[in-house]
């Protein structure tokens, strides 16, 4: 019998989600569409409308990312000042990949003379002059991020929004697709023990 209601499972794989909606909204007038399959197109209707307000958020996301993104580089630009160290130690290469290293510097700026680590070039020798941003406080600050950075940012926070929604939406829709699965074949034990006797001649 297992085998049976296996293959009287949801329609899923032929019932375009028109008809699920119209289904699921009570307005299907076909007289063998049961409760339980009125109960599977709300199912899919449903994952239908949370993965289109998954996207929505996450399109609120990406934005939301950029604009706040796109403000913080505007005021990093606006407060920052390029002035000219001088490095008063070798570099020293963190990283030798990345073409870049850090050596002490010092340099003189309307708050007062500063000095620090700051990022140079690798190879840069002692007594280099060197342009560094600094702060209003004379600190030095990285600069701003380019909007081809910021917009990757935004594009990766719209993906991964879309992806943890739509996993936790196709999760939820598994587990109530299995309930219904598990009631239909319930359904269809218990009305095959009525059918069976007379379709067979058993009394």
């Amino acid at each position: 019998m297992s085998a049976v209601a296996t293959r009287q499972r949801h329609p899923s794989s032929h019932t375009s989600l028109r008809q699920h909606v119209r289904r699921a909204a009570g307005r299907d007038r076909n007289p063998l569409c049961r409760p339980l399959d009125r109960a599977y197109s709300r199912l899919v209707s449903g994952l239908a409308l949370t993965i289109l307000a998954a996207f929505v958020v996450a399109t609120v996301a990406a934005l939301v990312m950029y604009r706040a993104e796109t403000h913080s580089a505007q005021q990093t630009t606006r407060h920052r000042h390029t002035v000219t160290a001088l490095t008063t130690g070798s570099a020293v290469s963190d990283d030798a990949r990345s073409g870049s290293a850090w050596a002490h510097a010092r340099w003189t700026y309307p708050a007062g003379p500063g000095a620090g680590s700051i990022q140079v070039p690798e190879g840069t020798l002692v007594g280099t002059a060197v342009p560094v941003g600094l702060n209003d406080a004379g600190y030095p600050v990285g600069a701003p991020k380019g909007t081809e950075e910021i917009l990757s940012d935004a594009v990766l926070v719209g993906l991964g929004t879309v992806a943890v929604l739509g996993l936790g939406a196709e999760g939820a829709f598994a587990l109530r697709r299995h309930q219904l699965d598990r009631r239909a074949e319930a359904g269809w034990e218990s009305a095959w023990e009525q059918v069976e006797p007379r379709w067979s001649g058993r009394r």
